[in-house]
């Protein structure tokens, strides 16, 4: 599964005493009823953007990566694991690397991936202050994770 999220979609969520916005969430509201799992927010109070990652660490490990310079390459997400790129400045192009489809994202979209089967991506950065982070979050205890939009 691939889910696009714009810029300001979950914007209303913010923690001004942090200086922080909500980018994704699993769950994106505690009405759903579901247990929380992890929140991405972007944080704005340093010299260059970038995401504050909570997660629930009894059932997510995570790492997290940050691209720029005109980065291009591979990103590859194992079955069973969600990814997220989170832009945080210019345009960054997220591709599939076999085809057909991609999307451009740009200050404050984020891309979540998820699926049953290991997929390879392709990441491409314009030369100049282009820059992304990309979060892989893997199961502690589930033989998969599932995300809840």
């Amino acid at each position: 599964m691939w889910m696009l999220v714009r810029a300001n979609a979950l914007g209303i969520e913010t923690q001004p005493e942090r200086g922080t916005r909500t980018l994704a969430a699993s769950p994106d509201t505690a009405e759903r009823g579901d247990p929380w799992r992890w929140t991405i927010s972007l944080d704005e109070t340093g010299a260059r953007p970038g995401v504050e990652v909570s997660a629930d660490p009894d059932h997510i490990r995570l790492e997290t990566q940050q691209y720029s310079n005109g980065y291009t390459g591979l990103l590859h997400r194992p079955a069973g694991t969600q990814l997220v790129v989170a832009a945080l400045a210019g345009e960054a192009l997220v591709a599939s690397a076999e085809g057909p489809w991609e999307r451009w994202l740009r200050p404050g979209d984020v891309f979540v991936v998820e699926g049953e089967d290991d997929e390879t991506l392709r990441l491409s950065l314009p030369a100049g202050e282009a820059c992304v982070d990309v979060v892989s979050l893997a199961p502690v205890r589930a033989h998969a994770l599932r995300w809840v939009p």
